[in-house]
């Protein structure tokens, strides 16, 4: 049996050393001479720009794969070339002035594929054949030069693209985001697949293409035996591994002896790995055989923080498998469902009403995001955060036990017909909560967060209709602890609608992305509709309204048209335009949203300031001077207990808003 194995061993040594040698010879058939490095190497020269410097070289070998399938039809090389090509593009962005810790850090070979099969589709026809893709090229039309254009066009990408892959991982989704751009430029000719990639990528100056000069269509000039390497000197490296492999034939000894090397090498790691298998697959059997105390099983799971914590002075209260399973009915009472779980009505024997989140069972994911939610919610404690109460954890069933929110959730009073329809000033007071509950996340705590997924089912209203922030299990942190983020690479997580499409291109986590959904919300609640509405983009939507004020009206829910104040609906609106601008950059900050929803919007606004004109007031706060008020942003403590933070309002009516756009009201 082993001498079998040992053979077998061999022989898949023999076949690798093979294939490696018959892809070393070959030439990669991907061209490059079309590319303007200039602007590329200027970026990924400068540290802070390596998020656009990622998109520079994705866009180069996208356009790349476009002028090769117009040819050939294909997503992409054969996997032959893969290597060859991953090289070869490595080495002319080098030589280009590009620094090869760029193509590092942008995960050259594994984010930047040069074969770009999506979802088994491996042919531009299958692409365009695909459901919805018709959708896609309506809406993509070239010249997209206008931002407007752009937007739309990236919009109805990221609706195709969840309809066609649902609930894949990031790989999957950006592989899949490239073949739908190659599909899309593959129908036009060079200069509009150049401006077509600079939206899809963010980035100008790709090409270099003379006047309407574009790529002949000959199948010769882009076929695997006579494709032309990048224009480079003439000692270019793709010349110079051309020439080693013309006297491969001097080298038949080295060749044999380095044979034997390799085989004697792949026998010993794969006993190497059978040993590895063995202990595995041993330990595994008496974490097995320990059933008869499955929390401890399970608490293992948990981050050690959150282990630390158990005892009699927890601040969560720990419950059993069968005091959870009592509680819920047999887990029957059914409240709701999210992506990392069902929630149940859970009533405990003590009395102790909570909502119930199960995780999912199956989900590696599902792991990961419980220890991520307890963590964070141990941590974090605001009056407009749904605050944890307790876990349970036994075998492969988790749950958290939350506080019961007696309305449930924002999205059930917006779109539920059974549903009295909340007033004008509820929806005003659930979104300066929601901007409050952002504002402790961004600036007070300790690294900051980005939520990652605000939306409407993610806001629970109290039986006072206060509202509380949800579900943190996609809650990301600062990388550095700083209180103004840096961008942060990650996996494209949230929700179609109100996922920035900047931070979907990019896939860099800033907190301007959680502007960008509040904006999407507070746009929920002036108009009633869903973010996605008709397979219509709510922004998209209502840009027509918000563009023309004679037609503000219009964009108000109907149930509550009549009672809407026009002057804050104005000012409403202005806040949605200014959240959800293209660029992060040109966003506001949480700070500025809630200085303008309470100059503006807060219906408590003139009343606090009328009771700071009382004479008693007045002489209270003098002898409480220093503690409070100060304008420092450290002091503003109001916003971790209370709905509003009139110490953040002080500190921003000092210092301004100079990132305020043109038309916007003056504060």
């Amino acid at each position: 049996m082993s001498a079998v194995y040992g053979r077998t061993i061999l022989a898949f040594g023999f076949w690798v050393l093979t294939q490696m040698e018959s892809t070393a010879g070959a030439d990669c058939p991907l061209d490059l001479s079309w590319s303007n490095f200039t602007s590329a190497s200027s970026v990924c020269s400068n540290h802070d720009e390596r998020g656009r410097c990622c998109r520079y070289i994705n866009a180069f070998v996208a356009v790349s794969v476009v002028r090769y399938a117009r040819v050939t039809g294909n997503l992409g090389v054969p996997s032959v070339f893969s290597e060859t090509c991953l090289t070869s593009i490595s080495e002319t962005l080098e030589l280009y002035g590009i620094p090869p810790n760029a193509t590092i850090f942008c995960g050259f070979g594994t984010k930047i594929p040069v074969n770009y099969q999506c979802m088994g589709r491996a042919t531009v026809m299958e692409m365009l054949q695909s459901p919805k893709f018709g959708d896609v090229r309506q809406n993509c039309e070239v010249p997209l030069s206008l931002n407007s254009n752009c937007k739309k066009c990236l919009n109805s990408g990221i609706l195709y693209l969840r309809s066609l892959i649902g609930a894949e991982d990031n790989l999957t989704l950006s592989t899949c985001r490239d073949a739908t751009f190659v599909a899309l430029a593959s129908q036009v000719d060079d200069r509009s697949a150049i401006n077509m990639a600079s939206c899809f990528f963010g980035v100008q100056g790709l090409g270099i293409l003379p006047g309407n000069v574009t790529v002949p269509s000959s199948p010769s000039v882009l076929t695997p035996e006579s494709s032309p390497s990048p224009v480079l000197s003439a000692s270019s490296p793709s010349e110079h591994r051309i020439g080693l492999h013309l006297h491969q034939h001097h080298r038949h000894p080295y060749q044999l002896s380095l044979i034997h090397k390799v085989g004697i090498a792949v026998i010993g790691l794969a006993v190497l790995l059978l040993i590895i298998l063995i202990i595995l697959i041993r330990r595994k059997s008496r974490e097995l055989n320990t059933t008869s105390s499955p929390d401890r099983v399970s608490w293992k799971a948990l981050p050690s923080s959150v282990r630390n914590c158990q005892g009699p002075s927890s601040m969560f209260q720990k419950f059993s498998y069968k005091e959870t399973k009592k509680a819920t009915c047999n887990f029957c009472t059914i409240i709701g469902r999210g992506g990392f779980g069902t929630v149940y009505k859970g009533q405990f024997s003590n009395g102790f009403v909570a909502a119930v989140k199960r995780m999912d069972k199956v989900s590696e994911q599902g792991v990961e995001d419980f220890s991520r939610e307890m963590e964070l919610l141990g941590r974090l404690h605001h009056r407009h955060l749904v605050s944890l109460r307790g876990y349970c954890v036994a075998k492969n069933d988790r749950f958290l036990m939350y506080e019961y929110m007696e309305n449930g959730s924002l999205k059930d009073h917006l779109h539920s017909p059974e549903q009295t329809p909340l007033s004008w000033e509820t929806r005003i007071q659930i979104a300066i909560d929601v901007a409050n509950a952002l504002e402790y996340l961004h600036f007070y705590c300790d690294p900051p967060l980005c939520h990652r997924d605000i939306k409407s089912s993610n806001i629970l209203l109290d039986e006072n209709f206060v509202a509380k922030v949800a579900d943190f299990g996609l809650a990301h942190a600062s990388r550095t602890g700083a209180i103004s983020f840096e961008p942060v690479n990650t996996d494209v997580r949230g929700t179609p609608g109100y996922m920035d499409p900047e931070y979907v291109v990019t896939q860099e986590l800033t907190e301007k992305s959680d502007i960008y959904s509040y904006g999407v919300l507070l746009l929920e609640l002036l108009t009633g509709r869903r973010a996605i509405h008709d397979k219509k983009n709510l922004v998209e939507w209502s840009t027509q309204f918000m563009d023309d004020e004679s037609r503000l009206s219009d964009l108000v829910d109907p149930a509550i048209a009549g009672s809407v104040d026009s002057e804050q609906l104005k000012s409403a609106v202005e806040i949605v335009r200014w959240c959800t601008q293209g660029e992060g950059k040109t966003r506001p900050s949480i700070k500025q949203v809630l200085r303008l929803l309470y100059e503006k919007l807060d219906p408590m606004h003139g009343g606090f300031e009328r009771v700071l004109e009382d004479e008693e007031m007045k002489g209270s706060m003098r002898a409480n001077k220093g503690k409070s008020y100060s304008g420092d942003a450290r002091c503003l403590q109001s916003s971790s207990s209370t709905s509003r933070s009139y110490c953040s309002r002080s500190f921003l009516l000092e210092n301004g808003s100079p990132q305020s756009p043109p038309g916007m009201f003056s504060l």
